[in-house]
């Protein structure tokens, strides 16, 4: 005589919170390398200013 198993309420709640908490920490890892990529390709940093692009304080308006 073989018995079906029933899974506890608890152990079904813990399993979709495993699951559901996976696929959110997934979705944020790829979340997360989608905008470090985007955003490696965007220069962080102002060029540098030359000599001529600094105006002068007591030069002509």
């Amino acid at each position: 005589m073989s018995r079906s198993h029933v899974p506890d309420p608890l152990e079904t709640a813990l399993s979709w919170v495993w699951a559901l908490g996976t696929a959110a920490g997934l979705a944020m890892v790829g979340l997360l390398a989608h905008t470090e990529h985007s955003s490696a390709q965007v220069p962080l940093a102002q060029a540098t200013l030359s000599a001529e692009d600094v105006p002068l304080a007591d030069g002509p308006v």
